[in-house]
């Protein structure tokens, strides 16, 4: 039995029981034997010959024997057998063999994974397919295939259960593995400590680097760990991108909606399922108020969210002092995200990453802003302000604009340009009240929070506070709030039944009465597009039992015996 405690995208730490003990993973199996004694840290082992896993830390852990012929550490796997395993030797997975063929009680495993390290493309390819199949409750384990360099990328994507096979085999030859990758006897002497074998070095290497892949599960931040770690060796390179490219959506689906602070310092940031996430949203969601008719393009800042940094406070002083300032749309421009509207700078990954800072913008990551920029642009703007410093060539081959930073934003004659340009534009444009541009600007970020509907939130409603604090009222009744720390909208009960009328967010229960957190024992079925950290309404009988945050992607919702679905914030009182 598989308890989830901890989520990373596609990996965890969870709690596995067998009999009246448990492990923990992920974890390592270690080999043991008089050739290669397992170290005194081990928690759990696997006597090759029977295929048995043991725990040497709880010895109420029920021994657990894997299907015979399953584990073959070395095995080279022929062609004909790699056809046999996924249908062709080029990994054609959806035609493989049945699943139940390598499903051994809560364990999954990956067949001929030590061949595929010599083709990434099937190894992907076969483990999200064993992924799909046995959902999010059960454990994947990939023999043979495990050494420091590649841990944290296997981890990442979802397996659970490594073993010493391939240290051993190493060992046994003088190499040396790093989390820099292997290296020869001849090339790595120093870096043994006296008197320690170079088992006992590839044994703990890899130790703690799964102690600090468990640790980075536990934070949420396994994916910077893994781009880290990446350029190890070819083979982490090909498979981390080939996951990217062509898995998105499997691993969007268990991206959380929030998250904390992190660094995209490579190329390979861009690709993040929650940075990717944010510009299709933008693509496919996001609307500016409609009385939004000048566009005003600015740099981001090293300071999240954006308005705590001296530039922005004083590009909004600047932009106060115009008269009818409402109609002014501001987009920051940035990377890996692309854009982010002002109104959207508190949701996450806005507020959330950090990049390094050089003027330098690579080719992919200039048409990545140019798309973003020229769509919003043609969401009904009449003018565009451009005051972006160097960037403004790159938009400019995007956009017809109006550059008026020329080279450098902040300096005084820049700031009095933007000034001039901005009060020129708006002086063109109705006016608009504030009372009115404040409703319409959070039904903007409704809309990008829910999707296309979600604007419904603020019919008829008024917007309060001190932004960044943000009151969604209608009357006497509050529906929402919008805050830094959650980086998203609130709702209450009377804010869920708004939404509800529209399909959005959905959680579909059984017919008892909910007395505190859901769980997703209780859940029916949910809506599709609910992930981690998403704001989650509770329905029973067609009527709005209780709203909170997701704990649960949807698809785990629904597939899942045990944990929490759903933090209650609010419940429907029963009398």
């Amino acid at each position: 039995m598989i308890e989830v405690l901890s989520r990373s995208g596609l990996s965890k730490i969870a709690s596995w029981t067998s009999g009246n003990g448990k492990a923990r993973t992920p974890n390592l199996l270690f080999l043991g034997s008089k050739a290669f004694p397992h170290p005194d840290y081990s928690q759990l082992v696997l006597d090759e010959e029977s295929g048995t896993i043991r725990s040497l830390t709880d010895p109420d852990f029920r021994n657990i024997e894997l299907q015979q012929g399953i584990y073959v550490p070395f095995s080279a796997g022929s062609k004909q057998e790699r056809e046999d395993v996924c249908g062709s030797a080029e990994a054609d997975v959806e035609s493989a063999v049945p699943i139940d063929q390598w499903l051994t009680g809560d364990i999954a495993i990956v067949p001929n994974a030590f061949e595929m390290r010599r083709d990434a493309r099937t190894f992907v390819h076969l483990v999200v397919r064993l992924r799909k199949q046995i959902g999010f409750s059960k454990l994947l384990y990939a023999p043979g295939m495990m050494d420091c360099s590649n841990l944290a990328l296997l981890a990442y994507m979802g397996i659970d259960i490594f073993d010493t096979a391939l240290l051993n085999h190493q060992s046994s030859r003088g190499v040396i593995s790093r989390i820099e990758g292997a290296f020869a006897p001849d090339n790595a002497r120093w870096a043994s400590r006296p008197g320690e074998s170079v088992l006992d070095l590839n044994l703990r290497s890899s130790w703690d680097e799964l102690l600090l892949v468990r640790r980075m599960i536990e934070v949420g931040r396994l994916r910077e760990l893994v781009e880290m770690r990446s350029n190890a060796t070819p083979w982490n390179v090909a498979t981390l991108r080939i996951l990217d490219e062509l898995f998105y959506d499997h691993q969007e689906m268990y991206a959380p909606v929030v998250g904390p602070r992190f660094y995209a310092n490579s190329k390979q940031s861009l690709s993040r399922p929650d940075v990717v996430r944010h510009r299709r949203r933008i693509l496919e969601r996001y609307r500016p108020a409609a009385h939004k008719k000048v566009l005003l393009l600015i740099p981001c800042s090293a300071k999240k969210p954006y308005f705590f940094s001296k530039s922005h406070q004083t590009f909004r002083n600047v932009l106060t002092s115009v008269a009818n300032s409402t109609v002014v749309q501001e987009l920051i421009i940035t990377s890996p995200l692309g854009v982010v509207p002002r109104e959207l700078e508190l949701f996450y990954p806005s507020a959330q990453y950090d990049i390094p800072v050089t003027g330098h913008w690579d080719l992919e990551e200039q048409a990545m802003v140019r798309e973003l920029v020229a769509h919003v642009a043609a969401l009904g703007f009449d003018q565009v302000i451009s005051h972006l410093g160097g960037e403004s060539d790159i938009v400019k081959e995007a956009v017809d604009c109006v550059d008026t930073s020329q080279g450098s934003p902040m300096s005084r004659d820049a700031l009095a340009r933007l000034q001039e340009a901005l009060a020129e534009a708006c002086a063109k444009q109705p006016r608009t009240p504030f009372s009115v541009e404040r409703a319409a600007t959070m039904a903007a970020a409704a809309r990008f929070q829910f999707g296309e509907g979600g604007e419904a939130l603020l019919e008829g409603c008024a917007v309060s506070g001190n932004y960044p604090y943000s009151r969604i009222s209608l009357g006497n009744k509050q529906l929402g709030l919008l805050t830094p720390e959650r980086g998203m909208i609130s709702l209450t009960l009377d804010g869920a039944e708004k939404l509800a009328s529209k399909g959005l967010y959905l959680v579909e229960i059984e017919d008892f009465d909910l007395m505190g957190n859901l769980f997703a024992k209780g859940v029916k079925k949910a809506d599709p597009i609910i992930r981690i950290g998403d704001e989650a309404i509770i329905m029973r009988n067609g009527e709005v039992e209780g709203v909170g945050i997701a704990n649960m992607s949807a698809a785990e919702m629904t597939a899942s015996e045990r944990g929490e679905a759903v933090r209650v914030r609010h419940k429907r009182k029963h009398t």
